[in-house]
């Protein structure tokens, strides 16, 4: 089997583990009225997922080091399977909430191993492709997984959603088993080792861009669908409409991400698309005045926010004095860090300011993010730090 689809193998199960981080989003609404809970609180089961996403996954990937990488992502598949049957049977909040944490540890440790395998694969000139190839599974989740599930979730409710998540994660598990090799892992490496990147200031401005630029992101996205049905009265039908149209825009983005990060560098492939993701959203309120004006502003916005996320992953690998795999692994974590204090600083503005101003927010911070990157690139190369030619900085 070619190396190209077994990446698309990986990005299968990376579809799911989207799916299951973002389907909230959607069904938010019908979560908070089912349990008796605030709409905010229910976005809090975004930053449950993200928090033990982002903290867990450093933790375990150091402790599954050595571990054989197809066992490791098949013992992975399995417990997230189980998870989501957990999150199904919930009678209330509390083990929902339970349940999206085990689903946060198994999504930090799938996305990471998969994102190194598809690197390690790849030839030098097509690391950013097949990383991107990776995330394009995240991507197809919003287009398919999220606008799916919210009509799902109205026809039959959406304890549903997770259960056929759960089903759906049967299929990359078995094609994973029958297709991927076996690969050994790598030495285990220390966290007193993973955070001694942390000294270069490169590093810490790169990974202070992902934390600003994911946050502003978050910050709207957890409460899209209430503030497009506060702003533009869209009925549930029209939200999942716009997020699918989003999600194909995502996958475009994801798509241009990588090939720009091959073809023209890091640094322009990074600026142009913070751009266009801070300019979205600080017009975004102007945009909702106009029921399709609100639906082409939500496409560019998702599209420019997977447009940075392959080049960003591929600059961390280029500046990590160790495996790709630590790279990826502390990236994704302020990835998932920034998703989780979005959703919170979201539910403090929805909590006690108008719902719109979400957006206002979410673009300065990622204007803030803008400026790291620049801070980032204008620093000078520091020893310890790994450089790749193609990176084009």
């Amino acid at each position: 089997m070619s190396r190209r689809t077994l990446i698309l193998l990986l990005a299968l199960g990376e579809f799911m583990v989207g799916t299951a981080e973002s389907i909230v989003t959607g069904i938010i609404g019908m979560i908070a009225n089912d349990t008796h809970v605030s709409v905010s609180l229910a976005g809090q089961l975004v930053t449950a997922f993200s928090l033990a996403f982002a903290f867990g996954s450093p933790i375990l990937i150091a402790l599954t080091a050595k571990m054989e990488r197809k066992k490791l992502l098949l013992w992975t598949l399995f417990v997230f399977i189980l998870t989501n049957l957990l999150a199904f049977v919930s009678p209330g909040f509390s083990l929902l909430l339970f349940s999206r944490i085990l689903l946060g540890l198994c999504g930090g440790i799938y996305t990471v191993v998969a994102l190194a395998q598809a690197a390690n694969m790849a030839s030098p000139e097509k690391k950013g492709s097949s990383i991107a190839i990776i995330l394009m599974g995240f991507s197809l989740s919003l287009v398919l997984g999220v606008p799916a599930g919210t009509m799902l979730g109205e026809l039959w409710g959406w304890r549903s959603v997770f259960a056929l998540i759960g089903v759906l994660t049967i299929i990359p598990f078995a094609a994973i088993l029958a297709f991927l090799p076996k690969e050994q892992g790598e030495a285990a490496i220390p966290l007193r080792q993973q955070l001694a990147a942390l000294r270069n200031r490169r590093v810490i401005h790169a990974l202070l861009l992902s934390l600003f630029f994911v946050t502003g992101y978050s910050t709207v996205y957890t409460y899209i669908t209430p503030l497009l049905q506060s702003t533009t009265a869209m009925s549930t039908a029209w939200v999942s409409a716009t997020l699918f149209m989003a999600g194909l825009a995502s996958v475009a983005g994801s798509r241009i991400g990588g090939v720009a990060t091959d073809k023209w560098g890091v640094r322009r492939t990074l600026y142009i698309s913070l751009v266009v993701h801070a300019l979205v959203l600080l017009f975004l309120p102007l945009s909702t005045m106009l029921f399709a004006g609100a639906i082409v502003a939500v496409m560019f916005w998702v599209a420019a926010v997977q447009t940075t996320v392959p080049a960003q992953q591929y600059y961390l690998i280029t500046l990590s004095p160790h495996s790709s795999q630590v790279a990826l692994s502390i990236n994704t974590s302020v990835f998932q860090l920034g998703l989780a204090l979005g959703a919170g600083l979201g539910g403090l503005i929805v909590n006690h300011a108008a719902i719109v101003h979400v957006s206002w927010v979410g673009g300065l911070l990622v204007l803030a993010g803008l400026g790291f990157a620049v801070a980032s690139f204008s620093q000078p190369k520091e020893s310890g730090a790994v450089t790749i030619a193609s990176a084009k900085r």
